[in-house]
């Protein structure tokens, strides 16, 4: 497929499950119950404060929670924060030890490819990222929540690419779809290849996906084949 050898990834929905709108909001229900809040003002309050999560402006997790239940007329005592907090990380741990895609980055990994992730996430996902197989296969991680910006900003792809020495034209990006991503990828110069499950096109929740007119793959699969051209 490309005879670049090192690709970047998104990371949830990519190499491992982003987590269904259910679970979310039943994870956010939970959280509330511990704050002592409303449940639905609580999902509501979290799902609006995505972009600022993602880009860490409400600092670190503790805060984060603190505040977004000060949002919602709480006022939670640092033990029912700190409960609340260890929900979420165990909700990311748990997305984060789908090992689904391990084995085929295992093969790549042993043809000489170097990976890289960029993804969109908050203060969770680097907590978690130590104790995830994850930390043992990724070369270099680049959080939008510690860098301030968030894909398709240059910056964040660049930060990986750095990290990696390599120039960005040297690159395959291969995510999902969300956040732009794909055509930040390509404005950098990478080549850029989107990973879907086909029977979910006519209704993917990212506009993107349905603009694409690039590379497609449906499986990881397909790199690994490709690896062997």
């Amino acid at each position: 497929m490309h005879p670049r050898r090192t690709i970047i990834f998104d990371l949830y929905g990519t190499l491992v499950p982003g987590g269904y709108r259910i679970q979310r909001d039943t994870l956010a229900f939970q959280m509330a119950d511990v704050l002592e809040v409303d449940r639905m003002k609580f999902a509501d309050i979290v799902r609006a404060t995505f972009d600022a999560r993602v880009r860490g402006t409400m600092g670190g997790l503790l805060e984060t929670i603190s505040e977004l239940a000060q949002r919602v007329g709480g006022s939670p005592t640092s033990r029912q924060v700190a409960l609340a907090a260890e929900q979420r990380l165990a909700f990311s741990r748990g997305l984060l030890s789908d090992t689904y895609s391990a084995p085929y980055l295992s093969q790549l990994k042993s043809r000489g490819y170097q990976f890289g992730v960029v993804t969109d996430c908050s203060a969770e996902t680097p907590l978690s990222w130590n104790s995830s197989w994850l930390r043992d296969v990724i070369d270099v991680v680049a959080f939008s929540c510690e860098l301030g910006v968030r894909k398709p900003d240059p910056d964040i792809y660049l930060a990986a690419t750095r990290k990696l020495n390599v120039q960005p034209e040297e690159c395959v990006f291969i995510g999902d779809g969300g956040s732009n991503e794909l055509h930040g990828a390509v404005e950098l110069g990478m080549a850029a290849t989107m990973l879907v499950d086909p029977n979910l096109l006519d209704t993917y929740p990212f506009d993107e996906v349905r603009s694409w007119d690039g590379a497609i793959i449906t499986s990881l699969a397909e790199l690994v084949s490709a690896s062997n051209e």
